[in-house]
């Protein structure tokens, strides 16, 4: 198993446990300056991490490393899913101005780009991965897809307890005809079916949900050693019996891409997410969010 790979970071190895305590006061000023929110939760959404792409949900990893520093340096702090699901059940949350750090697709550059910065804060996130594009060793890199997570990666960062796993479907994640004339919407909508000339009914619609949301939730929990119960919809696409068989297939939270702060409230079923893992997201535009969020929070006590 490889160790994670060497990033070049604003603190060098070297220079890691001389720096270490400068960083902790920093972080200590901020905590006594600042209070953004509490009792709520920011979920935040990233997809790739790269230099190397022009897509629009993708970011640089510099600018990313931008995002944690702001986070950092700011006084948020990162959450784990299993602290955010505690708050969703109880709605016990003692972490002021928490974050929830979510990527979305299990890319590699999570593993090469994204958590070597997230370790280096010892910030917790969580990665929903495409369980059917996940591959072992040379075979991940012949197929024209973004690379993605290997199972002895997603392994090695498990072993952190910084990193959980859950689900973006089985292989749900492409676009489909959605009637005759080639018209293309989410794979998690209904499809239309060319050998047929028909759009699938509502059973074998749920029927297809069905089998696929179940195959990736049995699937992660046995690659990560736990129940999966949580999911992120592909293009945030939902509609009422998406969220019933996600039900039906054992998931109790659901992701989507709604932009929304998440209280106690919160239909779990119905999860809100800032998409920020975007090339026009820097960090004043990062900061213009959390100060929007302050705002509505102050304006409503």
């Amino acid at each position: 198993m490889q160790p994670f790979p060497h990033v070049t970071t604003s603190i060098s190895t070297s220079e890691e446990q001389s720096a270490a305590p400068q960083t902790e006061k920093n972080r200590e000023e901020a905590a006594s300056s600042k209070l953004w929110y509490r009792d709520r939760v920011v979920v935040l959404t990233y997809h790739h991490v790269t230099d190397a792409s022009d897509q629009r949900y993708v970011i640089g990893a510099e600018q990313f490393r931008e995002h944690m520093t702001f986070l950092f340096e700011n006084n948020f702090h990162p959450i784990s899913l299993a602290e955010f699901v505690r708050f969703v059940e109880t709605g016990v949350l003692p972490t002021e101005n928490a974050v929830l750090l979510t990527f979305d697709d299990g890319y590699e550059s999570y593993y090469t780009h994204a958590f070597p910065v997230m370790q280096q804060y010892r910030f917790p996130s969580v990665n929903f991965a495409i369980l059917g594009r996940l591959r072992d060793t040379e075979e991940r890199k012949r197929e024209k897809m973004t690379t993605p997570l290997s199972r002895p990666q997603v392994k090695e960062m498990l072993q952190t307890g910084l990193v959980e796993i859950a689900s973006h479907t089985y292989s749900l994640h492409d676009e489909r005809a959605r009637n005759e004339w080639g018209d293309l919407g989410p794979e998690t909508a209904p499809v239309y079916m060319e050998e047929l000339k028909r759009l699938e009914d509502e059973q074998e619609y749920r029927n297809r949900l069905y089998v696929d949301f179940t195959m990736s939730r049995v699937g992660l929990s046995d690659l990560v050693g736990k129940q999966v119960q949580a999911i992120s919809l592909p293009f945030g696409y939902s509609n009422d019996i998406v969220l019933d068989i996600a039900k039906q297939a054992g998931y109790r939270f659901v992701f989507n891409s709604n932009r929304g702060v998440v209280t106690a409230q919160v239909n779990p079923l119905s999860i809100p997410r800032y998409d920020v893992g975007i090339r026009e997201m820097d960090v004043p535009k990062l900061q213009a969010l959390f100060q929007t969020v302050k705002n509505e929070v102050e304006g409503d006590q």
